[in-house]
């Protein structure tokens, strides 16, 4: 379905694509200013020139987030956050009631417990993410008609 601009009640519904026609003075003149042709489409030898001037026809694959980003994330979760704040006190309340190595004991298993979880956590997020990475760039790939200084159609990826 056509994109189409709010109108007042009463009045005519646009296409947008018509008003952008009109916008740029025609079909023929939009034609003109690329330098195409209307049966032929454009000539082979000024593809490179072109992706030169106007870029690839593509859109950016989406940014996957890093390692580091994804370690981070994990301590948004309340439940991590606890368990840091129990491994702190944990410590500090092992300090004071054993001597210094084995006051460390229960503290520190829930560090390790916690480190685990987040190491895990975070590689299967960046899997996962890396994942669906390649399948957005595998969905976008389409392949269309064109013409290329001839009347008949060849069939190129859209990139």
């Amino acid at each position: 379905m056509d994109n189409r601009y709010p109108v007042t009640i009463g009045s005519d519904i646009k296409k947008s694509s018509d008003i952008i026609v009109n916008k740029f003075g025609g079909v023929q003149k939009i034609v003109d200013g690329l330098n195409s042709n209307m049966k032929t489409g454009i000539d082979q030898k000024s593809v490179s020139e072109r992706q030169h001037v106007f870029g690839k026809n593509f859109f950016p694959p989406p940014k996957i987030k890093t390692i580091m980003e994804l370690v981070l994330e994990n301590f948004e979760d309340k439940i991590n956050q606890i368990l840091c704040a129990a491994a702190v006190v944990s410590i500090i309340i092992g300090l004071i009631q054993h001597p210094f190595p084995e006051g460390l004991i229960e503290g520190t298993s829930i560090l390790i417990a916690l480190n685990i979880i987040i190491i895990v956590n975070s590689g299967n997020n960046y899997m996962s993410e890396k994942r669906l990475a390649d399948l957005v760039k595998l969905s976008d790939k389409q392949f269309v008609a064109v013409y290329r200084g001839s009347q008949e159609t060849e069939t190129i990826d859209s990139e």
